[in-house]
């Protein structure tokens, strides 16, 4: 029988030799083929009668995914330009949404007018062997691969909730064995029991809307009963010849919210860090300039006190003003402190001797009742530290612990020093603060001062504030709150770390770790802000320096230079009183021009260091280039470190803080005095 010419009557007769479904096609001149018959067969394997195919043939192809049907179209076109037999296999989803393996086989005919015309048959091989093989290599690659999810619980059910499959990583997430787990409803298994009918009618719900991925958030229940947090998603998988079946694909998300609960409190330390670091630059701009104030306050304040010696109740005033002035610069001390911009002096320091010299300090301002306990640990290595500074850290943490403590009778503080190792790792969770100034060059074992109290504790809100400036919580008029926030900038300074853990009404746990020093480099720092002392004898009674004539017999000639009006105007009546000469300026500019231009003579000079345009530091090199063998002197609110290390390569000579410039100023000219007159 020719098949390009076999009439309908002739396919449908040939149809009931065929085990499967019969096409034929009619071929265009324009290449095209379009469907003229189609067996009644259709129905089992597509799921569609004859005639809706013949309506729109496209519907049986479109049942295939796009990449397949790219696949069968180029392998027509193949056997059509070659003449050759067309067989090809693949997957499609049929009308009433089932999966078939479907075999098609078909042939290109010519026919007249040169048009190729095309027969195929096509058939269901979802039984067949062959699938079936195919089937049960998936689920063995299946097992295998989910065998290897570490963190991903894979548990298979059907529609009945049974446990067809259970991996490793879901005996590890929920703790029940594979034996003990398969067989069993899941939802008795993980869901706690007043879910349990919400979670069935979700499961229902996605088999009625055939849902292929469901994911899902929320609390599931492990075999001891404790809640697991959980993330996953629910995937339907759909056969053609049984029930649908659920695989839960599960993820533990306990590490994950302590990752965020982890990142969350090195945030909030980050914040905290830089915001200390912040209100440390304000308060040290602040100190600085209150520096000024200070120095006119305190010299005009013993000037008035030399010019009232007959007047018993104004030097009575004069000597109130004069405490209240020092307990403002103590206060400011405390600020540079804070802000890190106080010197420090360093050597080798025992922590257990620094401790021991607060705890006898302590022991004399506590109740007899408090139970005091001390621990030094005997292998504990020295630091390379400020002893004075470390002594005012471990007095206030054990000043601030005993005040926490609300009843002496039952009160209990700890204090322990003992090697820590390595680097300080931050805590984690509430309750708890760390501040580890720097993380780099730790060595092996450092050491840890630990002062432990059981007293009223600190809330969240507390903690946050704690080493804040002027925060406190004493009642009005009782604190400064300066004394964690000056224990910051000293731990700070020495690139240590702090970590707090407390909560109310369970007391609190300081723990400061400072670096080990090694005993090979450590050696001392410079010692002290005055550069050298004054002999007995070098000041008058009154505190001025005796009158130092040069060779020719003039007086020194003081050139200063301060842009602050009130401190020119003490300094110029200090020094005429104690015999210099002096010429001011109030800017820098103006003095550095009229000393280019030979307009001012001086002998020595004294320069402020924070001053606008010219700096101090940039003034005095240009005076040292100009006069080399003229001493030069920079007075400052606030000696940094930068500025000691900057001082000597631009030849200063002497550094006057400012808040002391009534008596530090006449001693340092009355040196540089002797300098210039041959008797230095």
């Amino acid at each position: 029988m020719n098949l390009s010419s076999m009439t309908s009557g002739d396919a449908a007769d040939f149809a009931t030799l065929v085990d499967g479904v019969f096409l034929r096609y009619q071929g265009r001149p324009d290449g095209h083929f379009d469907l003229v018959y189609i067996s009644e067969g259709c129905l089992g394997i597509w799921g569609l009668s004859a005639a809706a195919i013949l309506a729109d043939e496209k519907r049986i192809w479109h049942m295939a995914d796009p990449d397949t049907r790219q696949r069968l179209a180029r392998a027509v076109s193949e056997a059509v330009a070659a003449g050759s037999v067309w067989s090809e296999e693949w997957v499609i989803r049929d009308a009433q949404g089932q999966t078939r393996w479907l075999k098609g086989k078909g042939q290109p005919l010519p026919g007249e007018n040169g048009c190729t015309h095309w027969v195929a048959v096509v058939t269901d091989i979802t039984e067949s062997s062959r699938v079936q093989q195919i089937q049960d290599s998936t689920r063995i690659n299946f097992r295998m691969l989910v065998d290897r999810l570490e963190d991903i619980a894979v548990h298979r059910f059907g529609a009945d909730m049974r446990v067809s499959y259970w991996n490793q990583a879901s005996e590890r997430m929920y703790g029940y064995t594979e034996e003990e787990a398969l067989g069993r409803d899941v939802l008795d298994l993980l869901i706690p029991l007043e879910r349990r009918a919400y979670w069935r009618q979700v499961f229902d719900d996605i088999l009625v809307s055939r849902q292929r991925s469901t994911p899902f958030e929320g609390f599931l229940h492990r075999k001891d009963g404790t809640p697991v947090e959980v993330r996953g998603t629910v995937v339907l998988l759909e056969h053609p010849d049984r029930p649908g079946e659920f695989v839960c694909l599960d993820y533990d998300m306990t590490p994950i919210r302590r990752q965020e609960d982890e990142r969350a409190s090195l945030e909030a330390q980050l914040r905290q860090s830089q915001k200390l670091e912040a209100l440390g630059t304000l308060a040290g701009g602040v100190a600085h300039d209150f520096n000024n104030i200070l120095a006119a306050i305190l010299g005009n304040t013993r000037l008035a006190l030399m010019d009232a010696q007959d007047q018993p109740e104004v030097v009575q005033s004069l000597e109130e003003i004069l405490r209240a002035a020092h307990r403002a610069k103590d206060l400011v001390q405390r600020i540079l402190s804070f802000s890190r911009r106080s010197p420090t002096i360093r050597r080798m320091v025992s922590m257990p001797s620094v401790v021991a010299e607060s705890v006898e300090l302590l022991r004399a301002t506590a109740p007899k009742s408090l139970a005091l306990e001390v621990d030094f640990h005997p292998d504990t290595p020295a630091v390379l530290a400020d002893p004075s500074q470390l002594h005012q850290v471990f007095m206030n943490l054990c000043t601030n612990a005993l005040q926490a403590i609300g009843t002496p009778d039952q009160g209990r503080m700890r204090i322990s020093v003992a090697p820590h190792p390595g680097v300080p790792q931050p805590l984690i969770g509430p309750g708890a603060l760390s501040i580890v100034t720097d993380q780099h060059g730790w060595p092996e074992v450092n050491v840890c001062v630990r002062v432990e109290d059981n007293g009223s504790g600190m809330d969240e809100v507390t903690m946050a504030r704690l080493f804040e400036p002027f925060f406190t919580t004493k009642p009005m008029g009782e604190g400064t709150g300066l004394g964690l926030a000056v224990v910051h900038g000293i731990l700070r300074d020495h690139q240590a770390a702090i970590t707090v853990q407390s909560k109310p009404g369970s007391g609190s746990v300081f723990s400061v770790i400072l670096r080990a020093a090694d005993p090979e480099l450590a050696t001392d720092s410079p010692a002290s802000e005055d550069t050298s002392a004054v002999s007995a004898g070098e000041l008058a009674d009154d505190g001025v320096p005796p009158i130092l004539l040069d060779a020719q017999g003039r007086l020194c000639h003081i050139l200063y230079v301060d842009d602050d009006e009130l401190i020119n105007d003490l300094v110029r009546r200090m020094l005429q009183r104690a015999g210099f000469p002096v010429t001011l300026y109030a800017r820098s500019h103006q003095a550095l021009d009229d000393v280019r231009a030979g307009k001012v003579h001086y002998d020595l000079a004294v320069v402020d260091y924070m001053m606008p345009s010219l700096n101090g530091l940039e003034l005095a090199r240009e005076l040292r280039r100009l006069h080399p063998d003229r001493p030069v002197a920079i007075t400052s609110g606030l000696i940094s470190e930068e500025l000691r290390r900057d001082a000597p390569l631009a030849g200063i000579d002497e550094l006057i803080h400012k808040p002391n410039t009534g008596t530090e100023l006449l001693q340092a000219i009355s040196r540089l005095a002797r300098k210039v007159v041959g008797q230095g």
